[in-house]
């Protein structure tokens, strides 16, 4: 079956790119001259002003043109031309400019660097050196998803929704998406000190090793009758792995299967592809997700026949960490009625990046269209509303809500997971 390569990032669709022979645009070009004066005056002429030009010009002519909204060029290298007064040492003014042109779009569109791109694409293959925490930019501060199973800030006690103000006593507000994360970043083995913002206690300080992190994402077991899977995120593995996880419910259950639970509580998304093809696994026709720029659809796919479990239930687990890849898997089941959502409200976040590789070595991401899934209505800004609503209980046991999702599947989980409910 063929698949476009999407991205969620938390939904992007990925598009690898070379220069394209533009024509001279007028309102680029004058933008451009506005630039290199602004550069010259802050840097003087340096060895680099062409390159960094025409760096400056691949990536304003893609926003231009490709950005889900009408874009004025001359708006962006305002943008960008604040970013060359930024005192950060170290930082090419390039990079400066491009980092402050790309937060000027909205919290998702951003440049990578070289360096930073290729750590880009290896987390696409599920493996960094990092924390192991999932973040997210809201409302300007860093916020984390989720920290990573197994990894140094799970084992530290980082929790969702706590918000990193700090790494080494340096302030992180108004920083973008890719200039706090670039903070976060360091060599294996080496040790930072997080300071984290905590609902309803005061800033806790941690000291935490980077170390290499396999991120797992795929969990999946039997559980009585019922066939679990926790999909933790969308990478290249993630489709793979829950078809791994429903021919073990094959091979186990075979005809007593009674259903499915699909968790993706505090799962921020990934690879649209990957999305899909989990969808489709569970349909045999219609809508999985459209996608409109400029207010004309230009990204569609639909589901090919063959439900891997044969019309058995499905319930699917949210909350509000819940968001883009997940609640299109989670809309398209839902919206084509092969699925009911246990839980709360998804986070709704509908809009699509496309990543496009710069001449540099470096990336562009690029918010480029809105999401809708299954048919349905945009979720963008508003979340998914669950058929079911599910209180999160804190200091519950974890297996709790896993057997409420049970019981509203009308399934016969495990003694262990069914008895959890009673256990508050």
């Amino acid at each position: 079956m063929f698949k476009k390569m999407l991205i969620s990032a938390n939904a992007f669709m990925l598009v690898t790119a070379c220069t394209l022979p533009y024509a001279k645009d007028r309102t680029v070009e004058k933008a451009l001259d506005r630039f290199e004066q602004a550069y010259i005056k802050e840097y003087g002429k340096t060895d680099h002003l062409n390159a960094d030009r025409q760096l400056l010009s691949e990536a304003l002519v893609r926003v231009k043109n490709r950005y889900v909204d009408e874009v004025d060029p001359d708006v962006l290298m305002t943008e960008a031309i604040k970013g060359l007064k930024k005192e950060t040492p170290g930082t090419e003014p390039v990079t400066l400019a491009l980092n402050s042109m790309m937060a000027s779009l909205d919290p998702y569109s951003a440049y990578m660097d070289p360096a930073s791109y290729k750590r880009y694409q290896s987390n696409l293959e599920g493996r960094f050196v990092g924390f192991g925490v999932r973040v997210e930019m809201r409302d300007g501060k860093l916020t984390i998803i989720t920290p990573i199973k197994g990894s140094p800030a799970e084992s530290a006690g980082i929790l969702p929704n706590d918000i990193i103000s700090r790494i080494n006593g340096t302030d992180l507000s108004g920083l973008s998406l890719m200039e706090a994360v670039s903070r976060l970043r360091g060599p294996e083995g080496s040790i930072a000190i997080l300071t984290i913002v905590r609902k309803n206690v005061p800033p806790i300080e941690f000291s935490i090793k980077r170390k290499a992190v396999d991120v797992d994402p795929v969990e999946y077991r039997v559980d009585g009758d019922v066939g679990y899977i926790r999909i933790n995120s969308f990478n290249r593995k993630t489709a793979d792995h829950v078809n791994d996880a429903l021919n073990l419910f094959s091979s186990t259950l075979g005809n007593s299967l009674c259903g499915v639970i699909l968790d993706m509580r505090n799962n921020p998304g990934g690879l649209v592809t990957a999305a899909v093809s989990v969808a489709d696994q569970f349909l045999e026709d219609g809508n999985i997700f459209a996608a409109e720029n400029r207010g004309k659809k230009f990204s569609h796919e639909e589901a090919e026949a063959g439900d891997a479990i044969n019309g058995r239930p499905i319930m699917i687990m949210l909350n509000k960490g819940s968001a883009s890849a997940s609640e299109i898997v989670a809309g398209a089941l839902q919206n084509r009625r092969r699925a009911k959502i246990i839980g709360q409200q998804s986070y709704g976040k509908g809009v699509m990046q496309t990543l496009y590789n710069l001449d540099n070595g470096g990336g562009l991401r690029v918010t480029t269209g809105r999401f809708t899934a299954g048919g349905g209505a945009s979720f963008n800004g508003i979340g998914l509303t669950p058929d079911i609503k599910d209180k999160v209980i804190e200091n519950e046991n974890k297996l709790a809500p896993i057997a409420r999702a049970g019981q509203a599947l009308n399934c016969s989980l495990s003694l262990q997971t069914a008895s959890s409910n009673m256990t508050r």
